[in-house]
């Protein structure tokens, strides 16, 4: 697992990925048989795949299908997390610990919840009823759309994306 401390909560999600030392670390090729799957927030790389703004056959139509079950799962572990571990919720404020602390905080409710998890203790109703009410962030900036030359200069997971759309969802 990877984590940053560097930047305050409010730094929106790409920025702190395209500063990263796991994003030098994909696009130097160190993890070439592994992709990660981005939201519109996030440049389309040959190992960050995106959605496709635009669908314009049914293979991108059901790749965007994939790709957007697959995130959801992503993001209900965000809610399920912040259920469980009620001091991870913005509701309770933030955590008023060095950003060091606060990873740490992070880790060990993630390790906690894995073992809640594989020792199949159950949610309290309350929290099933909670996941996936985190609506997005008011503050993050609005999507990202593919650039309107997108034709004249593909982006570097352009052939990455649509090798996949044909051999998998076509």
């Amino acid at each position: 697992m990877h984590y940053s401390v560097r930047y305050p909560g409010s730094t929106h999600d790409s920025f702190i990925w395209n500063n990263s030392r796991l994003r030098a670390r994909f696009a130097a090729g160190e993890f070439q048989d592994y992709l990660l799957l981005g939201d519109s927030g996030y440049p389309l790389e040959r190992y960050l795949l995106t959605l496709f703004a635009n669908p314009r056959t049914r293979g991108e139509e059901r790749y965007n299908r994939s790709h957007t079950r697959t995130r959801v799962i992503i993001e209900q572990t965000f809610g399920l997390l912040k259920s469980r571990f009620r001091c991870l919720h913005h509701s309770g404020g933030s955590l008023q610990y060095e950003p060091r602390k606060c990873a740490k905080m992070v880790m060990a409710c993630m390790y906690l919840h894995n073992k809640c998890v594989r020792r199949r203790v159950p949610l309290p109703e309350v929290l099933l009823k909670a996941v996936g009410e985190d609506e997005e962030d008011p503050d993050d900036p609005p999507p990202l759309q593919e650039a309107a030359d997108a034709r004249l200069r593909p982006p570097p997971g352009f052939q990455t994306r649509n090798n996949i759309v044909d051999n998998f969802f076509a």
